[in-house]
């Protein structure tokens, strides 16, 4: 009986050494599929990211989603034309023409008739009955016109011998004028053409011959004489009562840089910097100390900015997006819906009080808009589970669409403030869409002349670039401030209207 006995306390004890085993495994199994389950719901939730629902750019959205947006919008188009007259093709009624117009000849060239059509008789001297008129408005062949500027050294009756003075363009025995050296420019940062092919084209169209070397050099002139310039935009900047930030990756040779933006509807600042964060917005020294409101994404380097006065709005349409994105899961569908529609409405309440010449909108407005908002953000946090989600990611029973719901929430209740900054002042808009498009030509740049060589070169794009966007939102003609730049130097945007 002891030999019993004691066979089966061993075996018991085997056994429950084995079951504790099991219990480990099975528990880092439940654990492995927990993380991996997570891990297929992100990578789920990333497929069917795109333009709509996240931050990624429409060039990244593929074939099939840009063929169902179409097919959308068409099917929007013709459920809103259902019932109507549908409109003739062509330019429609009240808007405006196209068309070319007649301007005053150079050139009037009179096409007479040889012989009657019907007998063949000469017409030289048959009386003219009437006339109609065509005009060709057209280009004269370009030729580069080379100019030799000879000084004269004169001796006085004193024995005093004096020279003429070469004109600024004349810097050299031989050397392109200002006229060439506005249109390269223009052509390598306005146009974005490749050093290669705008020598290939300064060649074929104007015939002059300009090597790949000399291309980068006037980049770095023009960028040069541009110090007065940035000076005055940034000063105008610091006074501005709302400025759009923002920031997008470059390449520089092999090492990734930025490129920073702080703009207005009248002014555009570039700047490139090795940093992403509150460093390079130290460096570029516009938001320092700044005194009214930094539209942004709602990045916390932006933060950093707290001077006396600062305030902060965040962008509309980053939100919208995210609250789509988890619209697609049913839990949030309904709260999500609300709040897009809450801000919508924000938008449009600001928008009409600023037409109306209101600073802010109605307070009673205002409030229900508020009171909205934080309740339906009240029945968000009731979606997802109590408490916050562990700190890593794969543990605890949270799912990434709940990770994401809790955070987008938890933001918008923090930073609502920031959020709804348009109902406080009627100047900031919902969206940070003047940023981006300030910077969306950095992007093409990228795309069509590939990566900077070196940071000089850079540099020099960003701060011509900030000149030439400056002076199209001031309706300039680019390529004529260029030719200013390098005759009688930069032009200076004008002092801004005052309001009322």
């Amino acid at each position: 009986m002891d030999d019993l006995a004691a066979q089966l306390a061993a075996r018991l004890e085997a056994l429950e050494v084995r079951l504790a085993v099991m219990e480990a495994e099975n528990e880092r199994l439940r654990t492995e599929n927990r993380a991996l389950r997570d891990r297929v719901g992100r990578l789920e939730a990333e497929l069917s990211r795109d333009s709509n629902n996240s931050s990624k750019p429409p060039s990244g959205d593929s074939a099939a989603t840009r063929k169902e947006r179409a097919e959308r919008r068409a099917e929007q188009r013709q459920s809103a034309k259902a019932g109507k007259k549908p409109k003739p093709p062509g330019k429609q009624p009240g808007a405006p023409g196209a068309s070319l117009r007649r301007r005053l000849p150079d050139v009037t060239l009179v096409r007479a008739p040889v012989a009657c059509w019907c007998c063949g008789t000469d017409l030289a001297g048959a009386p003219v009955v009437g006339t109609e008129v065509r005009q060709v408005i057209d280009l004269p062949a370009i030729e580069p016109v080379v100019s030799d500027h000879v000084i004269e050294k004169r001796r006085c009756a004193c024995g005093t011998v004096t020279a003429g003075e070469f004109p600024p363009e004349a810097r050299a025995p031989v050397c392109f004028g200002p006229e060439v050296r506005a249109f390269a420019v223009y052509l390598l940062v306005r146009q974005h053409v490749p050093i290669v092919r705008c020598a290939e084209l300064l060649q074929d169209v104007l015939g002059v011959t300009v090597s790949a070397g000399w291309l980068c050099q006037v980049q770095l002139e023009a960028a040069g004489r541009l110090g007065p310039f940035i000076g005055e935009v940034k000063d105008r900047l610091r006074a501005a009562p709302v400025i759009h930030a923002d920031e997008t990756g470059t390449r520089v040779g092999v090492t990734r840089y930025w490129v920073h933006v702080a703009s207005t509807n009248l002014l555009t600042l570039l700047a490139v910097h090795r940093k992403r964060g509150a460093e390079a917005l130290l460096d570029i020294d516009v938001l320092p100390g700044y005194a009214g409101t930094i539209v942004h994404d709602g990045w916390t380097p932006y933060e950093t900015i707290d001077g006396a006065g600062t305030r902060h709005a965040q962008c509309g349409s980053h939100l919208l997006r995210h609250l789509i994105s988890v619209s697609e899961h049913q839990p949030f569908q309904q709260w999500a819906a609300q709040l897009i529609q809450i801000l919508l409405e924000a938008k449009g309440h600001s928008e009409a009080a600023a037409a109306a010449g209101k600073r802010k909108v109605p307070a009673a407005k205002a409030r229900r808009i508020r009171t909205r908002y934080t309740h339906t953000l009240d029945v968000a946090f009731t979606t997802v589970p109590a408490g916050c989600p562990p700190p890593r990611q794969h543990t605890g029973d949270w799912t990434a669409a709940q990770r994401q719901a809790w955070n987008l929430a938890t933001r918008l209740r923090r930073d609502a403030d920031q959020v709804l900054r348009l109902l406080d002042d009627t100047r900031v808009p919902l969206d940070n869409n003047q940023a981006e498009r300030d910077l969306r030509m950095v992007k093409l740049h990228d795309k069509i002349s590939g990566c900077f060589r070196g940071l000089p070169t850079a540099e020099a794009y960003a701060t011509t670039r900030s000149y030439l966007q400056t002076a199209g939102k001031n309706r300039q003609n680019r390529l004529a401030v260029l030719r200013q730049l390098f005759t009688t130097g930069p032009w200076i945007p004008p002092e801004p209207t005052p309001t009322t």
